[in-house]
């Protein structure tokens, strides 16, 4: 079987969520979630003989931080179904392990986002960015099942099938045409990656029970755990299950948790429109002096965004480009993510202004449009990146540094499939092939949704017209054709200490918003920090506030948050002095906000390394 390439607060105020529509309310059972049953460990898993070795990535950790203790790797057995363990066979988790150099406080485990993200490196890449992890704690990272290192996800479809999918040259025009195609790959990318058994199980209520599992292996009276994005959703729903279990819970830059993950992907156009025209764009205007032919003001950035744009697609028209306008928008959605990466961003657009320009034969963008590109940014900017980073982000670089990886490039469903295409024109009718694997798939087996795609098709095409940046970006999702009952609860952390939760207020990823009204819900089981005028995803570790770096850390190693919620001012974005206010959900309420020199937001090269991997892959 050919597996295929990948690319690869002010609190008080009313809550405000554009996006929440009375059709929305189909995508929800009836009745509403109901718990299921706790189950419990057949003790064969907990004597299972564990190899140890050095993790792969143990010498990255210890070049970013000598002191750091050595981290070992190894795969555990659990079973696929917790509630029928003799049902199936067993699977894999990866799992990565320090002991604490200090005396620990317990056992701390994380997650990077996604659903799907590895999280295998990211324990320890925390600790080179704040060594008294290493040192206050036994470090836990973990591969969730179906993804990185452990048992993977199978999503099984044939050459045939790809061959036969309709195209379109641009998703974001609405047509007849452009429906077809959505339904078509949903209905494609479901029947692949339910094919195999395991698919059902990969789900967040059966990676919680393995959290679980790990917990108990190790012996640890509670859990400790950082969780970042998609990680909230992950951390509310242990806290919710095993709330006696509960030990120091940071989740930020949060999903709406308490609601159905249809909700929260219809946030993303929304917010991720603010981010963009609130913070990006006028970046690039302050700093036009910097960056050439881009604009002065967030209008003419725009504008020009939007030409070069168009002019992507009329090349995929003319049968010219391999380069879609998606990828594009796909490509600045998940590198704003970060501030720093606000240059990288600006790359992304020259990139594909070099490409209009001059349109090769091969019809990708090549090594002269990322050189010409560079040309194009002052020093200044260039310190913040470099050009063999961007070249390895684009795969034209023969072999990419460790360094140069951090610039994986995006991949969304859509790149996915058009990839797929691609190789399975070669490929003999019939033919089973893998498609990689998406974390979509944990979205259809956690909550119910609507299983009528018009739905959907009505949503996109009333997104496109009221975002114009990446409204159409949901489309018609493999969940409306997913075959398998949602393993969902309902979460009100009933028994659970307080568990801290930091949200920025322009992320563009999980929408304010939706945080705070799962705060809302579950307001005597958590604590509020709100970040003023910040749009960066993930906040605790490396933080542009430092407010918010030392509410994270007094609660991490004191276990003391602060007696009500806050809300924090944040330093400015990338070679500027000052914040700029946006006059977003917290309305400027916040603390004064600081005026000092801005200083580089870098964090260690390796943390950095594994923030980047999940951002590239957040569309899957």
């Amino acid at each position: 079987m050919r597996r295929l390439r990948s690319t690869a607060v002010v609190l008080a105020a009313a809550l405000v969520v554009p996006m929440v529509t009375a059709g929305t309310a189909a995508a929800r059972p009836a009745r509403g979630p109901v718990d299921p049953k706790t189950p419990s460990i057949p003790q064969r898993y907990l004597d299972q003989q564990i190899s140890w070795a050095p993790c792969a990535f143990d010498a990255a950790i210890k070049a970013s931080y000598p002191q750091a203790p050595t981290t070992n790797c190894a795969k555990v057995k659990v079973p696929m179904d917790w509630a029928n363990p003799n049902a199936h066979p067993d699977v894999e988790v990866a799992i990565a392990y320090s002991k604490a150099t200090g005396t620990s406080k317990g056992l701390m485990t994380t997650n990077p986002g996604g659903p799907g993200g590895a999280g295998l490196r990211l324990s320890a890449a925390l600790g080179t960015e704040k060594p008294q992890l290493f040192s206050d704690f036994d470090l836990l990272g973990f591969d969730p099942r179906g993804f990185g290192a452990s048992t993977p996800l199978r999503c099984v479809t044939t050459a045939e099938k790809l061959n036969a999918l309709p195209t379109t040259p641009d998703y974001k025009e609405r047509t007849a045409q452009t429906h077809k195609v959505e339904v078509a790959e949903a209905k494609l990318y479901a029947e692949a990656c339910a094919a195999e058994e395991f698919g059902q199980f990969v789900s967040s209520q059966q990676t919680v029970y393995d959290m679980e599992f790990l917990r108990a292996l190790f012996k640890a009276r509670q859990l400790n755990f950082i969780g970042y994005s998609y990680g909230t959703w992950l951390g509310g729903w242990y806290a919710d299950a095993y709330p006696q279990r509960v030990g120091r819970f940071v989740i930020d830059s949060n999903m709406d948790w308490t609601h159905t993950q249809w909700e929260n992907v219809n946030f993303d156009p929304f917010s991720g429109q603010r981010r963009r025209d609130t913070q990006f764009f006028p970046w690039i205007g302050r700093h036009a002096d910097q960056i050439q032919g881009l604009g002065a003001t967030p209008a003419q950035v725009k504008a020009k965004y939007n030409q070069i744009r168009a002019g992507v697609i009329k090349l995929v028209k003319a049968n010219r480009s391999d380069v879609q306008g998606v990828d594009l928008d796909g490509k600045i959605y998940s590198v704003i993510y970060g501030n720093v990466r606000f240059i990288r961003g600006t790359m992304d657009v020259l990139v594909h202004d070099e490409f209009v320009k001059d349109p090769p034969a091969s019809k990708k963008i090549e090594a002269k449009h990322i050189d010409r590109a560079w040309a194009r940014l002052a020093p200044e900017l260039q310190a913040f990146d470099t050009i063999a980073a961007i070249r390895a982000r684009y795969n034209v670089t023969v072999a990419a540094t460790a360094v140069e990886t951090m610039a994986a490039s995006s991949d969304s469903v859509r790149t996915l499939l058009a990839d797929a295409r691609a190789d399975a024109r070669t490929m003999a009718a019939g033919e089973p092939l893998l498609l990689p694997p998406v974390g979509t798939t944990v979205r259809c087996n956690d909550t119910a949704w609507n299983k009528d795609p018009r739905f959907y098709l009505k949503e996109a095409d009333k997104m496109a017209k009221k975002y114009d940046f990446f409204g159409y970006m949901n489309g018609v999702p493999m969940c409306a054709f997913w075959p398998y009952k949602p393993q969902d609860r309902k979460l009100d952390l009933t028994g659970s200490p307080r568990l801290l939760m930091v949200q920025g207020e322009l992320d563009p990823a999980t929408a304010y918003e939706g945080a705070l009204r799962t705060h809302r819900d579950t307001s005597k089981a958590t604590r509020f920090v709100a970040i003023d005028d910040e749009g960066q995803h993930g906040q605790y570790v490396g933080s542009a506030s430092a407010c918010a770096e030392a509410i994270g850390d007094t609660f991490v190693f004191t276990g003391e948050l602060p007696a009500r919620n806050k809300i924090c001012g944040t330093t400015p974005l990338p070679a500027e002095l000052t914040v700029y206010p946006v006059n977003g959900p917290l309305d400027g309420n916040a603390v004064h906000l600081p005026k000092s020199r801005s200083t580089p937001q870098k964090v260690t090269p390796f943390l950095q390394q594994v923030l980047d991997t999940v951002a590239a892959g957040t569309l899957r």
